[in-house]
């Protein structure tokens, strides 16, 4: 009797199992069925809130960042709190049911109000602000170290190039450990040379996004390369992508009233300052300035795929990128108007115009007509992004 009772025990435990076992496969299938389908779900806009549906269209489009959420991401913490936020809107807009439907982001907004006032209200607000600020507290959040150390070198004298890259490289590998600095964050190196005494010191910093001044890069093209400031018709001449990493890498001169105080000479001198991409990330975002209330009126031209081969010191890092995402914007300003996303859908590789609610199918952004774009997003075809 006993043995029948331990056997029929046996037996319940087994089958037990197997309805668990059978759950987590019902489960896996369901979950891979949840995100191997084209996301075209639209964000409906609860307020002046255009600038953060188009953000979130294209961070969702960045298909790493979302599998990371969609498959090790656990909103079992807490003090993660927009990094939980944002795994709930990406399950709303991942969820098949949903497909062809809206969805109104209305806890993202209210968390993101909380955590930066800024954000509040339905004033508008800036597509760029918001990927600096969700980007930063997401790496934050996501950090196994939480202990960041952007640049810890102001107060060395830094003038051995390869001991001041290996301090900073062994800062990084501790201190940034994230999923974010795994894929958006890249190196810039910096070398200001002291006319005075002529040391060169050098200085490393992360960055997670570049930003362009379009009409300083006009004057830039205008006085070094001899070009045009203006095209026959009397509009500003067009800026070329390429232009803006030659721009970035200028070197300038700090002198007279700017000159910058030297501890070796113990006097302020004329200092010259180049900047480099050092490495480049996995998602490369890219800012076009157009100044303050983005007054300065231009074309750019920016292509499919970029080869930054002649901008990026270390070589092996990623150099070619494709066009994955484009913000648009429309109206007198960045603070004035109405922003949209050109995405090719991470599942499909097809272009959508994301609108707020709207989605639909389209042609490539270059043919866009009814605005300016503001936010690129490359993804690295090296990185596998």
């Amino acid at each position: 009797m006993g043995n029948s009772d331990e056997k029929d025990k046996l037996i319940e435990e087994l089958r037990n199992k197997e309805k668990i076992y059978q759950s987590q496969i019902e489960n896996l299938e369901n979950k891979v069925a949840f995100y191997n389908e084209p996301i075209l779900v639209g964000l409906n806009n609860i307020g002046a809130c255009s600038y953060m549906n188009a953000t979130l269209q294209c961070l969702l489009n960045s298909k790493k960042l979302t599998e990371y959420f969609l498959n090790n991401f656990k909103n079992d913490d807490p003090n993660k709190i927009m990094a939980n936020e944002y795994y709930e809107v990406i399950l709303n807009l991942c969820n098949k049911e949903n497909n062809k439907k809206s969805y109104s982001p209305y806890s993202f907004k209210e968390k993101l109000s909380k955590q930066n006032p800024s954000f509040e209200g339905i004033a508008a607000n800036d597509s760029k602000d918001l990927i600096n600020f969700l980007l930063e507290r997401l790496h934050q959040e996501l950090n196994i170290t939480n202990n960041n150390i952007y640049n810890t070198n102001n107060n060395e004298v830094q003038t051995d190039e390869q001991m001041m890259l290996k301090s900073f490289l062994e800062e990084v590998r501790v201190n940034f450990n994230s999923p974010i600095s795994g894929l958006f964050y890249g190196i810039s190196e910096t070398k200001s040379q002291c006319k005075g005494c002529n040391i060169t010191r050098y200085n490393f910093e992360v960055f997670s996004f570049l930003e362009f001044p379009l009409e300083q890069i006009n004057q830039y093209s205008h006085d070094k390369f001899k070009k045009p400031l203006k095209s026959q018709d009397g509009k500003n001449s067009d800026v070329n992508l390429y232009e803006c990493f030659e721009y970035n890498q200028r070197t300038t001169l700090m002198a007279e009233d700017n000159q910058i105080y030297c501890k070796i000479c113990n006097k302020s001198c004329d200092c010259s300052f180049t900047t480099f991409l050092y490495t480049c990330p996995n998602y490369l975002i890219i800012n076009l300035n157009r100044g303050k209330g983005a007054v300065y009126e231009c074309n750019v031209i920016f292509p499919e795929q970029l080869n930054l081969s002649n901008y990026v010191v270390f070589k092996q890092n990623n150099t070619i990128y494709e066009l994955y995402a484009v913000i648009c914007h429309l109206g007198p300003s960045s603070m004035v108007g109405h922003f949209v996303a050109y995405c090719k859908n991470r599942i499909d590789n097809q272009w959508y115009l994301y609108n707020d609610a709207l989605v639909a199918l389209c042609t490539k952004p270059f043919q866009y007509s009814d605005g300016k774009p503001y936010i690129l997003f490359y993804k690295s075809l090296v990185g596998g992004a």
